[in-house]
């Protein structure tokens, strides 16, 4: 309950960025199964952060089309108005709490000097290595909720509003039992 999960995402208008291996016979080739469909829309996609502490969940942050994340940006669009303040209000409900973030590129140099002087405690956590990374696993439901409820998403402004909708609907007894797992 005293951890603060982070970390970054790709969510597009064409998917999700994981493609499905199909096992089929010969004769299935073109089945409707196993023939994804295509559309006339031109990819968008569009990087998101976000964090949880206990039942406490972060903003979904949008990270600005096309942008490298450097530290530089980790810090001014992700950790001075997002990560630290929420850091502070899960500090204040669940006392100190430590942070995992991956040890992504962007998470280093400028932010590195940002964490300490603002006293923020992080675990040591490889570049991607999701295993232990309980909010890899909220990425996956909000995949599969995006896939089902929402279906095809041709447009970034409303894939984004989708996000938030999925992002806010998480039941915070799944974040129990996430936490629970690790028992």
């Amino acid at each position: 309950m005293r951890v603060h999960w982070t970390n970054e995402s790709t969510f597009s208008t064409v998917g999700f960025g994981n493609r499905p291996w199909v096992t089929q016979k010969a004769s299935e080739e073109y089945h409707a199964d196993y023939v994804d469909e295509t559309f006339e829309f031109v990819r968008q996609s569009r990087m998101v952060w976000r964090g949880f502490c206990g039942t406490m969940r972060s903003k979904l942050v949008l990270i600005p089309s096309k942008a490298k994340v450097d530290s530089s940006l980790y810090v001014n669009h992700i950790m001075h108005p997002n990560l630290v303040p929420f850091w502070h209000r899960c500090c204040a409900e669940y006392g100190y709490a430590t942070v995992v973030e991956d040890g992504a590129p962007g998470h280093k140099g400028f932010s590195t000097r940002y964490r300490d002087l603002n006293q923020m405690e992080t675990t040591r956590w490889p570049a991607q290595s999701p295993d232990l990374n309980l909010i890899e696993n909220l990425w996956l439901d909000m995949e599969n909720e995006l896939g089902e409820t929402w279906g095809h998403i041709g447009y970034m402004s409303t894939r984004e509003r989708a996000l938030n909708t999925v992002w806010n609907s998480i039941p915070n007894e799944w974040l129990i039992k996430l936490f629970q797992s690790l028992h």
